[in-house]
């Protein structure tokens, strides 16, 4: 589906996901109006989507680093692996007395649900602050 040229016939205001209202354009010729009003109607505006995506960025520079999170883990440490019927990959995590448990990681593998659960066990028992502390 390509951005349509030619003659625009109008140009409603029209509410995006994000609540700000924009406006949309109709073209003379347009046989995927429908398609492109509804995409427009689910996505949201330019500048709510760069703060989403600058909150994003944020809360992961919060996590720790998947290196510095594998090697907070304590000797000892039990982790356990599901794969689940629909294809995805759920786990839990036990090491120095605390547990964290990830369900339903859709689209990724072992590895990656295994760097999930020692960052949230991380941020969890704080081990990353005090091992970053002078």
């Amino acid at each position: 589906m390509t951005q349509p040229s030619g003659k625009i016939v109008a140009r409603p205001m029209v509410v995006r996901a994000c609540g700000h209202e924009q406006e949309f354009q109709h073209y003379a010729v347009d046989k995927y109006r429908a398609q492109r009003l509804a995409k427009f109607q689910q996505t949201r505006c330019a500048e709510c989507a760069a703060k989403l995506v600058e909150e994003q960025q944020r809360a992961a520079d919060a996590l720790p680093k998947k290196g510095e999170a594998l090697r907070s883990l304590p000797a000892g440490t039990q982790v356990s692996l599901t794969r689940q019927p629909d294809g995805s990959w759920a786990g839990t995590l036990s090491a120095d007395g605390t547990t964290v448990k990830l369900a339903g990681v859709a689209g990724t593998g072992p590895q990656s649900v295994v760097v999930a659960l020692a960052r949230l066990w991380a941020v969890e028992s704080g081990a990353c602050r005090e091992q970053s502390a002078p």
